[in-house]
């Protein structure tokens, strides 16, 4: 039996609360144990699977027979939710970086099925052929196997950069070696030691004795001679040499940035590829090295205007000075944000770099917009099979912040281990989300208010009081009916203890809601009418083992501006 919480319109004069409830009793069911994922392989339901039927009761009290494949939900968690019940679902979501080591069809399946929430394509490196064939399979491993794994492109930039190393996947710079960096064109194949610089004023704005950063610190040098437009550099901390790294240098120990900041955010290229993910209709484009909410704002109006249908978010990657500067301007604009801490430590001292993010992911939750933790989380497991203490620490700091997403960048683009990296980001996420159920640790949900409008405000009011009654009565699910996305957004933004089944009509909406926290997204045809749509999705959930009868969840929807508490009939 519901019992139900209905907000009252202005205009309706205050009764007691007690008059919208019915006087059933709550029956708490016995909670479900908690376990970690076990190692077998989870069984994969294909979208071919012959569905079973059940019956439900319709609006004028007849019984219809309906296909539990009327609901669409990722293949993984539904192994997951019948193995081990709602506890074992994983809040934390993982973005994996796809390259020439994951970018075939039985590669992306392992890491569909391993736990990626997002496929992240780097327009970096690789040509749109290549980038349309990784999209292409990611959408062929959905409709086929029942994934529901977003795409996310990400742009160049227009920062200063390295080129390709003749063709080789990297280079290795020793300590002590002498390294020719040019802004010359070269026919011929590269000379040994050399690397293209994207930038022509490259020669002419560094001097002798600064400190070259490559990708985020990754590789160093100083700069010992300047022969027109070549720069020679003396190795002074070795490492890997990736083709199109991002390039830094520093003055007296400061980040010279002046050239910098005359660059574009979007360059031509960029442009090109924006029109190239457009095309292709991927789910979140991000922006490289945003400096402005400007550019935000002109990039979503070009969206809207080559695609009115479009659904694609715009996330907008911190990775400068700038976009520290300008941090709450640019996330309010934006419809997410990376942490892109390898960058960002080559613009800001490196022990700033944990405040930075601390701020970041704080900044994004009280503004209701998904943060993705980013760079070189699991860096070592590039060429190791296990981690090290410290890289997992590290993940276990970016779950206990709340952040929404973890990524891989090289760990699974280029990595020799990347199906055992995402296993490790899975299983400490799970662990450390497990401790902070266990300890009791419910944050005080003092967020800010962020609607804009009386509706909005209703909307907001209905998910906090939701979430406060979910934990108060350590309820099984939260389920909110939600067309837009927006409800499940600000549920999600509450981090209730309990998983979030959020039910939408749209593919576009489901896939985009998988990259935030708590949320299991699902696509279901539903109508206005909420009793109906409850006693046809338990009867779809029933059918499939998802829940079961007595287990306590709280529902809402976007349509109907209440509050249900139900034991599942």
């Amino acid at each position: 039996m519901a019992q139900s919480l209905h907000l009252l319109a202005p205009s309706t004069p205050a009764r007691s609360l007690s008059k919208f409830f019915t006087s059933s009793p709550l029956v708490r069911p016995p909670s479900l144990a908690f376990f970690l994922p076990r190692r077998r392989p989870i069984p994969i339901l294909s979208a071919s699977t012959t569905p079973s039927s059940t019956d439900f009761i319709s609006d004028n009290g007849g019984v219809s027979t309906v296909s539990s494949a009327a609901i669409d939900v990722d293949a993984v968690t539904e192994a997951e939710l019948k193995e081990n019940g709602f506890r074992s679902t994983r809040r934390t979501k993982l973005v994996c970086t796809i390259g020439p080591a994951t970018c075939q069809p039985e590669q992306l399946e392992a890491l569909a099925v391993g736990g990626m929430n997002v496929a992240r394509v780097n327009m970096c490196h690789g040509d749109r052929d290549w980038h349309r064939s990784v999209i292409r399979a990611v959408r062929r491993l959905n409709e086929e196997k029942g994934f529901a794994v977003a795409v996310m492109m990400d742009t160049e930039g227009s920062e200063i950069h390295m080129g390709e190393l003749g063709g080789a996947p990297s280079a290795k710079a020793e300590d002590g070696e002498i390294w020719t960096f040019s802004v010359r064109a070269f026919n011929s194949p590269l000379p040994d030691h050399t690397i293209h610089v994207n930038y022509d004023g490259f020669a002419e704005d560094v001097k002798v004795g600064d400190e070259l950063l490559v990708d985020g610190g990754m590789v160093q040098f100083e700069v010992i001679e300047k022969i027109g437009p070549d720069v020679k550099c003396r190795c002074t901390d070795p490492g890997l040499l990736l083709p199109r790294a991002n390039l830094t240098f520093w003055r007296d120990g400061s980040l010279v940035r002046e050239r910098n900041a005359m660059l574009p955010t979007i360059s031509s290229k960029d442009w090109l590829d924006i029109d190239f993910g457009i095309a292709e209709g991927v789910d979140f484009i991000a922006v490289s090295f945003v400096k402005s909410a400007e550019v935000i704002h002109h990039l979503k109006s070009y969206i809207a205007a080559r695609s009115h249908d479009s659904d694609i978010s715009v996330i907008a990657k911190i990775e400068s000075i700038d976009s520290l500067k300008n941090l709450e301007e640019i996330i309010r604009a934006a419809d997410g944000a990376m942490v892109a801490r390898g960058d960002l430590g080559a613009q800001i001292p490196l022990e700033q770099v944990p405040s930075a993010q601390q701020r970041i992911v704080k900044t994004c939750r009280q503004l209701n917009k998904p943060v993705i933790v980013a760079s070189q989380l699991l860096e070592s497991m590039i060429e190791y099979p296990t981690p090290t203490r410290a890289e997992v620490a590290d993940v276990s700091e970016a779950v206990r912040q709340r952040a929404d997403a973890l990524m891989l960048s090289g760990e699974s683009a280029m990595g020799q281990y990347p199906e055992k990296a995402l296993a490790v980001l899975r299983s400490v996420s799970l662990r450390i989300e497990k401790w902070w159920r266990e300890e009791k640790r419910h944050e005080a949900m003092e967020l800010p208010d962020i609607a804009s409008s009386f509706s909005d405000k209703i909307s907001e009011e209905i998910c906090n009081s939701a979430a406060k009654m979910a934990n108060n009565l350590g309820v099984d699910a939260l389920f909110v009916y939600t067309k837009t996305g927006d409800m499940a957004s600000i549920l999600s933004r509450c981090r209730p203890d309990c998983p979030i089944f959020a039910f939408t009509t749209s593919t576009s909406v489901r896939r985009r809601l998988n990259l935030q926290w708590g949320l299991i997204p699902f696509r279901l045809s539903f109508s206005d009418d909420m009793e109906s749509n409850l006693n046809r999705t338990f009867s779809l959930l029933k059918a499939r083992g998802m829940i079961q009868s007595g287990d306590l969840v709280i529902a809402l929807s976007d349509m109907l501006q209440s509050i249900q508490v139900m034991n599942v009939p």
